[in-house]
């Protein structure tokens, strides 16, 4: 077990440092893979239904966070910041980060409820902290990267 979890701390580390280096969305994405995968304990029977959902609403959810994101940045970074914005500009954007992440929360319980027909509510579980714990380990790289 505390072998398993090196490796996966010195494979996560490696993938890291390589993605860092080469970049890439797809690299990124690999690393997910094999990282949620590790995480859940897929079996190969599992890992065939269940990717095919979860990129489906991954995708979804890619939209509806950074795509949408960086349009709303961009038009308030084009205007020179949000004081420079109208009220209805101003309004329009609130209220369309709002609506995306109700349509978010959505769509994430419309995975979850069609991966349950997939996984165990344990392994559901675990996805969503595999998520969380991923994000976290991305974030704190980058700030690292960074100097912060």
């Amino acid at each position: 077990m505390n072998k398993t979890i090196i490796i996966a701390l010195l494979a996560f580390t490696f993938c890291m440092k390589a993605i860092a280096q080469q970049g890439g969305k797809e690299r990124m994405k690999a690393f997910k893979t094999a990282y949620i995968t590790n995480e859940l304990d897929l079996s190969v029977e599992e890992a065939e239904k269940f990717w095919p959902v979860y990129n489906q609403y991954d995708k979804k959810m890619y939209k509806l966070k950074v795509e949408r994101g960086r349009k709303d940045r961009r038009r308030i970074k084009e205007v020179g910041g949000p004081e420079n914005l109208s009220d209805e500009e101003a309004s329009n954007i609130i209220f369309g980060m709002l609506n995306s992440e109700k349509e978010a929360s959505v769509t994430r319980e419309e995975m979850y409820t069609e991966l349950s027909k997939i996984l165990t509510p344990a392994k559901l579980l675990a996805l969503y902290q595999a998520e969380m714990n991923f994000n976290k380990r991305l974030l704190h790289e980058y700030r690292k990267r960074k100097g912060n």
